[in-house]
């Protein structure tokens, strides 16, 4: 049986704004398992962003824990648990410097990752050549690049300090359908070369039935649904888990 590299027991976080309660995460728990991609489902406001962002250790969780390679989060502190667990985010363009090169960049984050400047130089190279990307593009700025050139840089970067787990949270919404079926397949890719785990949140079921071994939905906060992807997708269990099938039609 695999092992969790990542395990979540009863998280909650609670945001307050002008007076306003929002139950952003209530009470999840899910492991996910070496090797596996588990996609995460849900519209707008469901949650499903918040919750990556506490398993990334970006947000304090009110209650629950969270186990990063069999180690608990708090217990060790992001910082010695970063090299383990990396993250892409929606929009690549917002992740990369534009006062300087996307090489300058992808070395700084090596060396904020304790890599030595050759180490670090050999890992981006092959990185590149996993990723489908010239070493040319090192040379270029942000600007100069397309959004699934980026999205690819950002996948490099991620994969620097060869992480057992990768959150992918809407890494594909703000591409195009060919830029992005292309990214989901490099994931995939990914996956079976490196062995790595991948929490991949998406609004979209249909990308989530492309690329996850096992889908949960949240709705208000809660994981309403969790299971294997072929089971949710064509025995769904709850009604508001029917409604995103329908509007994905």
């Amino acid at each position: 049986m695999s092992e969790a590299v990542l395990s979540v027991k009863n998280l909650s976080k609670t945001f307050y704004k002008d007076g306003v309660k929002t139950e952003a995460v209530k009470n999840v728990s899910f492991e996910l398992l070496s090797g596996e991609v588990l996609g995460i489902a849900g519209e707008s406001g469901s949650g499903k962003s918040t919750l990556s962002r506490l398993c990334m250790g970006l947000l304090r969780p009110d209650t629950g824990e969270i186990d990063i390679c069999g180690e608990r989060l708090g217990k060790k502190s992001i910082k010695e648990l970063r090299p383990k667990i990396q993250m892409v985010f929606q929009n690549p363009a917002d992740t990369f410097n534009p006062s300087y090169s996307v090489g300058a960049g992808l070395s700084e984050a090596g060396r904020c990752l304790g890599l030595e400047k050759s180490a670090c130089k050999e890992k981006i190279s092959s990185l590149l050549g996993l990723t489908g990307l010239s070493e040319s593009v090192l040379l270029r700025r942000p600007k100069e690049l397309s959004g699934g050139q980026l999205q690819r840089l950002a996948i490099v970067r991620a994969l620097l300090c060869e992480p057992r787990v990768l959150i992918a949270d809407e890494a594909v919404s703000s591409l195009d359908v060919s830029v992005s079926a292309n990214i989901i397949n490099l994931l995939k890719d990914l996956r079976e070369s490196l062995g790595i785990a991948i929490l991949f949140i998406s609004h979209d079921l249909a990308v989530i039935g492309n690329i996850s071994d096992r889908a949960g939905v949240m709705y208000k906060g809660e994981l309403i649904e969790l299971g294997k992807t072929e089971e949710v997708l064509s025995s769904p269990k709850t009604e508001y888990t029917r409604r995103l099938l329908s509007a994905r039609l």
